[in-house]
């Protein structure tokens, strides 16, 4: 118990997941680049279900970058954490509870959401709009495990490996991310807004 205790516990990429993630964005890209231009949605549902699925995922570079980009898009980001956690007072309309919820089963399916879960947010959005939030899962996804393989890394060098992850996919991975997430984390430890999370 000790032992699973000091363990790295996020989720994070193989070398065929990492592969399989960045092929999906890469499908995904142009909607996703059309989305962020002319949201078909919302940008405050962009910033909602992005948080969604990185509460889940636990990455904290996504969380401080989408923590400031919430706030900056007049999300109630009090109410959005209450409501993940499981408020029942937060006032949602059915399509964005619809949407968040989606977005947690992507997270903890791992891509990977079976026909009968997707029924809730196919009878709020239509296609277009179903394609948008896809994507800003996608990419959320990507940086979420991106980040988590990288604390992976600096983790096991601290004594505490994953579990589920191995050197070679942490050294690879953290390579291709660690410039921009490290960016990240240098800015965001000047934050005084939104706090940097820690190592853990």
């Amino acid at each position: 118990d000790y032992l699973e205790f000091k363990m790295f516990n996020k989720p994070t990429f193989s070398l065929s997941t990492f592969t399989k993630s960045v092929a999906a964005n890469a499908i995904n890209a142009p909607r996703l680049i059309v989305a962020l231009a002319h949201p078909s949605t919302s940008r405050q549902l962009r910033e909602q279900v992005m948080l969604a699925c990185t509460a889940i995922n636990d990455c904290r570079y996504c969380r401080w970058l989408h923590t400031r980009l919430a706030l900056a898009n007049g999300v109630d980001v009090d109410a959005l954490n209450d409501y993940l956690v499981g408020a029942t007072d937060v006032e949602y309309s059915n399509s964005t509870k619809a949407a968040i919820a989606h977005a947690q089963q992507f997270a903890k399916q791992q891509r990977q959401i079976s026909d009968n879960a997707k029924a809730p947010l196919n009878a709020e959005f239509n296609t277009w709009q179903r394609l948008e939030i896809n994507a800003y899962l996608e990419a959320i996804y990507l940086g979420n495990l991106t980040g988590n393989t990288l604390d992976a890394l600096l983790s096991r060098l601290k004594g505490r490996p994953s579990a589920s992850s191995d050197l070679l996919s942490e050294i690879i991975i953290s390579a291709i991310g660690a410039p921009f997430l490290l960016s990240l984390m240098a800015v965001g430890s000047f934050d005084k807004q939104v706090k940097f999370g820690t190592l853990h």
